[in-house]
């Protein structure tokens, strides 16, 4: 498991009537933090604690119709299985530099009320690869923080149901198979074409599954669990040709679904459609219910690409604004007003990033970076390094 490390701990507390409340809600965030700072030392064991298995058992199980060897599987070895499925569910590294790096968690938010709680996490790894689980939490017995699942914002789904779909592909039986389409009296040959199809998945045989997957009708093609399921892998081999007609048929099927609106943020990025990346951000956003620095500076970066310099910059200060101490807004400021010509504007970040960040800005640095080398020649940044040279 890659080392998870805790960066931010910034709160946003639900105002209560009581002090005795408020003295209960904190404790349950610093209990889940405990959990978080266990993650951070690489050890799963506060994680593991704080759920219960057999009521999480209940939610998975609860999802589809499932083979009682799958769930027999699952249910003796839950803390090897849990863990792998927790880390691939995390967005795919594209090298091995990504692959070998450190996932960053970050709580971002903590609301409780009468003993309950929505605690929301960022991961982010090494490529700039963000997710977000939003925990819901409960006291249990002792007072004890209790975990009873997430909503994972990368895969769009609960964890337990994420799980619940991974079972299915461990034995893919008629029964099974039907419970996951939403057409009546699929027939028995659809049934076992899909069957097929998970089977190749759980085998780990790609090009088979694509044989198949090309030979299915439109009308299983269409079926959400098949469109869910085919985005998945898609984004997993990364076949450009593949991913954008599953990224098309992903946002066809699921029309302004904020569930998705972070992957296909992700994928309208990479594939430099910017303007439908700030909408999809815009959304998810939204959906996180949260003043967000990182999603803000990723519409300002993508408002950059676009040429929208204004809009550039207001983005990147708000996101300075949402989370003060989130180093990589303040570079996205500094470039986005340098890139505007806005030399003054991006002194004052270069302030920021030299006395809260340790760096030290000067001309031999500046010049490594395609986009701040044109500082050097700037009479502002000139004053400016002048200025705190002397200082």
């Amino acid at each position: 498991m890659n080392r998870i490390v805790v960066l931010v701990v910034a709160l946003v507390a639900l105002a209560v009537p009581h002090s005795t409340t408020a003295q209960q809600g904190e404790d349950l965030r610093s209990q889940f933090q405990a959990v978080v700072d266990d993650l951070n030392a690489n050890s799963w064991s506060e994680f593991h604690d704080a759920i219960d298995e057999d009521a999480f058992l209940g939610r998975v199980f609860g999802y589809h119709v499932l083979e009682n060897e799958a769930k027999q599987f699952f249910a003796t070895s839950f803390r090897e299985q849990f863990e792998n499925s927790f880390m691939g569910a995390f967005p795919r590294a594209r090298t091995e530099d990504e692959a070998s790096g450190e996932i960053i968690g970050t709580l971002v938010a903590f609301q409780e009320d009468r003993g309950q709680a929505r605690a929301i996490v960022r991961y982010v790894g090494v490529g700039f690869r963000y997710t977000y689980h939003s925990y819901d939490l409960i006291r249990g017995r002792g007072g004890k923080v209790q975990i009873v699942d997430w909503w994972d914002y990368y895969q769009g789904k609960w964890f337990s149901q994420y799980i619940a779909d991974s079972l299915v592909r461990i034995l893919p039986t008629r029964e099974t198979v039907a419970g996951l389409l939403e057409m009546p009296n699929p027939g028995e040959g659809r049934l076992f074409q899909i069957g097929e199809l998970l089977k190749t998945l759980r085998d780990g045989n790609l090009g088979r599954y694509f044989e198949i997957y090309d030979g299915l009708e439109e009308a299983l093609r269409q079926e959400p669990f098949i469109v869910l399921l085919h985005f998945e892998w898609c984004r997993i081999v990364r076949d450009p040709g593949r991913l954008l007609a599953a990224t098309a048929q992903l946002a066809e099927t699921f029309p302004g679904d904020a569930r998705f609106s972070l992957p296909l943020a992700e994928f309208y990025i990479q594939a430099r459609r910017f303007e439908d990346a700030i909408v999809e951000l815009d959304r998810f956003e939204d959906a996180l219910g949260i003043d967000d620095g990182v999603t803000r500076l990723l519409k300002a970066t993508a408002a950059m690409a676009l040429g929208d310099f204004e809009k550039a910059q207001a983005d990147a200060l708000s996101a300075t604004e949402a989370e003060p101490d989130l180093e990589l807004a303040w570079w996205t400021l500094l470039r986005t007003r340098t890139a505007a010509e806005n030399y003054e504007g991006a002194t004052e970040a270069l302030t920021v990033l030299e006395d809260r960040f340790g760096h030290l800005l000067i001309p031999q640095k500046l010049r490594r970076d395609r986009f701040l080398r044109v500082l050097i020649d700037k009479d502002e940044y000139k004053a400016w390094r002048a200025a705190r040279d002397a200082a």
